[in-house]
């Protein structure tokens, strides 16, 4: 069958060849009216090479990246997100070092069934999502590129994530047990996230300059653009302990005894939580003060969105964050309604 003009041409190579028939494409013409070629592969079968003729023609890419391997464009990819200011993290790390069987393969030549047996060969189902995650970025990082249009990532299958049976809020006894200790640091630090809903992490990265005592808030957060940087209100029931912890000589609002920083939430639980003696304590885990808050906030009767305000959660309904002053008075009266003891 003769192919159309423009379109390119198979051939089959001399010698003894893995793989023989060589695809050409014409990428221009030159000042005689001579086509300019190049190749665009080589292949087992020439249905093999015909099929790669028809896909180029149908959706052409860039061909001098098209053999670009996953490690080349990985290594592409964070250059660009650091030209634009953004890191990559450390989650992405793991994700490429589980896609190690991948590395040296030609991106383009990746099927969707051997990212998916990577997939099904990971232990832990969030790892999972977040290798889905990355092969989405770079297909579609690959697409700027004009190296393929195709997106063979979104159709990967991960595991659904169980609900979470670790976490529970404290009770009301428990809380009063954690007012009664108020000597005890782990119990300060569990009282304020009760109250605030932050995550631990959060609440070490408070700094002194963001507590704002006369106007009952923080600024602080992270993880999602909507929990980064936003206000978060200091309920009148935790404001003589905030107060009491508050100090403008100290960096961070929450440190340790010598006026250094926590490093992480690991730090908190290693360095305060596991040391506590007071039983609330050792029945729960630090992260546990936010879930009190969600449900002590959804027990009030507080609306769906500034719970979501509050707590820093994504949201649809929450297109852009403006803290009018009405805002963070919303935010306060909500905060007042927690009964927790």
């Amino acid at each position: 069958m003769r192919l159309p003009n423009g379109y390119g041409s198979v051939y089959k190579m001399g010698g003894r060849r893995r793989r023989p028939y060589a695809a050409v494409i014409v990428c221009g013409w030159d000042d005689d009216g001579k086509p300019q070629r190049k190749y665009l592969g080589y292949y087992l079968t020439k249905k093999d090479a015909l099929a790669a003729l028809a896909n180029y023609n149908a959706k052409p890419y860039k061909i001098e990246d098209h053999g670009i391997t996953l490690a080349a464009l990985w290594e592409r990819w964070k250059a660009y997100r650091k030209e634009r200011g953004k890191n990559v993290p450390r989650s992405y790390d793991a994700a490429f070092k589980r896609l190690k069987p991948l590395h040296e393969k030609p991106f383009v030549d990746i099927t969707t069934l051997q990212m998916q047996s990577i997939i099904d060969a990971c232990d832990k189902a969030p790892s999972a999502r977040i290798i889905k995650v990355l092969a989405n970025l770079l297909y579609k990082y690959a697409a700027m590129l004009d190296i393929t249009t195709e997106n063979r990532a979104s159709v990967l299958e991960t595991p659904s994530i169980p609900t979470s049976t670790i976490h529970k809020p404290f009770t009301p006894d428990e809380v009063r047990e954690l007012w009664q200790n108020l000597d005890d640091k782990a119990a300060c630090f569990a009282l304020i996230t009760c109250y605030t809903g932050m995550r631990p992490g959060e609440l070490i990265g408070v700094k002194t300059q963001d507590v704002h005592l006369d106007e009952r808030y923080m600024i602080g957060g992270i993880k999602t653009v909507n929990g980064k940087n936003r206000r978060i209100p200091i309920a009148k029931k935790i404001l003589p302990l905030v107060k009491s912890i508050y100090s403008s000589e100290r960096e961070f609002f929450f440190t340790r005894a010598d006026g250094s920083a926590y490093a992480s939430s690991s730090a908190i639980r290693q360095g305060i939580w596991e040391s506590s003696n007071v039983p609330a304590i050792q029945r729960h885990l630090p992260h546990d003060g936010r879930h009190t808050c969600a449900t002590a906030l959804d027990d009030a009767g507080v609306r769906r969105k500034t719970i979501q305000l509050i707590l820093g959660h994504s949201s649809q309904e929450i297109e852009e964050r403006v803290y009018t002053h009405k805002t963070i008075q919303q935010l306060l009266d909500a905060v007042d309604k927690i009964l927790l003891d």
